[in-house]
């Protein structure tokens, strides 16, 4: 099967309509799957996912995947996170209930679009309930200041201080905060985020994003170092596989919580040796903008 995917433009109406004849000609074809991605900025109104699910049906996609959690925030109604500040002023909107009614009642399949283990930007968190508060020792911590965080306690606010400035130091290459998939509380908590999310909402699929680490010189905080059981530096080729077999466990850990709650839902992400593994049901690739030689075709 041929999946031909591309990244439906985020923001005001006229934006997320901005397809040209021959991408829409494209996306016409025989295709069983045609993705658009919906971005947490066209989830913040009721109107919004109307404008998003219009301009989906106009450029012919039959799939919407609905960006859920961002920033480990909660994009609908009662998650295990909190709710990011855009939708402070609706505390009764449930932005993912609305898309799924929605994109159903078109015909469009809807994918809860997650982002793993990217759970902060370079902002201090609204909520004291974010992960990054309430579990500081579960980030991953930059080799550079590793040894200057090691004595320090992570509850106490210089720890996550220091992460947070180090973040924006290198805004250019680190998007903010990461989970790290070599603490067990970590993969458990994420796992938990994502059941709580397939049991109570019908959606049809899940594509899971950022897992991955956003560089080699990450993740070298106490918990992680203390599950190696010894000095990366001298053993280099261990210290890689060691890092590959945990974002492969957490992802194995994602795929049960989505099977165990809804065994029809498809389990898809961008990296395909995931995909020979028996991890993934299917591979999308993100294009980064909605022109038409951006329309790449992905293995389904």
């Amino acid at each position: 099967m041929t999946t031909h995917v591309t990244r439906l433009a985020a923001g005001a109406g006229a934006a997320l309509l901005a397809f040209t004849a021959s991408a829409a000609a494209r996306l016409h074809a025989a295709d069983d799957v045609r993705a658009a991605w919906i971005a947490r900025t066209s989830l913040t109104s009721p109107q919004s996912i109307d404008d998003a699910i219009a301009g989906a049906k106009r450029g012919g996609f039959n799939t919407l995947l609905v960006q859920v959690r961002a920033r480990g925030d909660a994009y609908y109604l009662n998650g295990i996170e909190p709710r990011p500040a855009s939708l402070f002023s609706q505390p009764a909107f449930d932005p993912l209930a609305d898309a799924l009614a929605k994109g159903h009642a078109q015909g469009l399949r809807v994918y809860a679009w997650i982002n793993v283990n990217l759970v902060a930007g370079t902002d201090v968190p609204n909520s004291r309930g974010h992960v990054a508060y309430r579990h500081p020792e579960w980030l991953m911590v930059p080799r550079r200041i590793a040894d200057d965080l090691a004595p320090l306690d992570p509850d106490g606010p210089e720890f996550l201080g220091r992460l947070i400035r180090y973040a924006r130091a290198q805004a250019d290459t680190l998007e903010g905060l990461y989970l790290s998939p070599a603490t067990t509380g970590a993969v458990n908590y994420t796992a938990g985020v994502v059941r709580d999310i397939v049991l109570r909402y019908a959606v049809d699929g899940v594509y899971f994003d950022y897992i991955r680490y956003p560089g080699d010189d990450l993740d070298y905080g106490r918990e992680t170092l203390k599950a190696f059981g010894q000095n990366p530096a001298a053993a280099q080729d261990r210290w890689r596989k060691f890092r590959a077999d945990r974002l492969n466990a957490l992802l194995a850990a994602l795929r049960g919580a989505v099977k165990t709650a809804r065994p029809t839902a498809v389990v898809t992400a961008s990296q395909e040796p995931w995909l020979a593994q028996g991890l993934l049901d299917a591979v999308l690739h993100r294009t980064p903008d909605p022109s038409p030689d951006s329309v790449k075709a992905a293995s389904f």
